[in-house]
């Protein structure tokens, strides 16, 4: 199954649905450039967690469902979301809550996701995030990508069969790192980058394996037990 981004076509027997079939989560972090949230949300069911909603309302993304305890909503977006009315669904939670907005929102969703809004923000909020990935899967969640024009990371599962991953370079990637996201990340291959690997075992307790340069246009990647980030890095262009 694959995901496609404006910077790149990502395929993974992790991904279980369609393309079309996996949903958009817009968080409340660094916003997504406005052209970038359109492409990706065409035709795909939208969701948005607080904040959010000021994105999809620069990128005129209509979400079907926003949760969140609205703490950081902007005024305009407020009266964004009154003027959209009952075309869409709205829960509200006080700020005195056990978990993150995205939280709550894997609490809800079903399916693959596509994640972003995310960037950009304080480090905790990244970390809890990043690490909420495990706990989507026991929730019956798979997040395909955490991404917007800049940043990609994408969760590669392995639990029952290898995982494999490749990535069909759209735009040039400056950097590659597979970041460890469970204690041993066992049987790492990489391809397609100046540092290779075979058969490696990575360890979240020691995460060498960063800032890594792409050869060609398709870099891949297969890991036969554990759960390991794919980050890239695209930069942009300054006018």
């Amino acid at each position: 199954m694959s995901l496609l981004l404006p910077q790149a076509h990502v395929s993974s027997n992790f991904f279980e649905s369609e393309q079309a079939d996996c949903q958009v989560l817009v968080l409340g972090g660094r916003a997504p450039l406005p052209s970038w949230l359109s492409s990706v949300a065409a035709g795909r069911t939208v969701w948005a967690a607080d904040r959010g909603v000021d994105a999809c309302m620069s990128a005129s993304v209509t979400p079907s469902r926003v949760l969140g305890d609205f703490d950081s909503i902007s005024k305009e977006g407020e009266a964004w979301l009154k003027h959209l009315g009952a075309q869409i669904e709205v829960e509200r939670f006080t700020v005195d809550k056990d978990y993150t907005d995205f939280q709550l929102c894997l609490n809800h969703i079903k399916g693959d996701l596509l994640v972003t809004g995310c960037w950009g923000g304080r480090f905790d909020h990244t970390f809890a995030n990043i690490f909420s990935t495990l706990w989507g899967l026991e929730l019956g969640v798979k997040i395909r990508a955490f991404a917007d024009e800049s940043e990609v990371l994408i969760p590669l599962v392995a639990e029952e069969q290898v995982a494999v991953l490749e990535l069909h370079l759209l735009s040039e990637v400056s950097v590659i790192s597979l970041l460890p996201l469970s204690d041993l990340c066992e049987g790492v291959e990489l391809r397609g980058a100046k540092w290779e690997l075979t058969g490696a075992t990575l360890a979240q307790g020691r995460p060498y394996a960063v800032s890594n340069v792409s050869t060609g246009e398709k870099i891949s990647v297969k890991i036969e037990r554990g759960v390991i980030g794919v980050y890239c890095f695209f930069e942009q262009e300054t006018k």
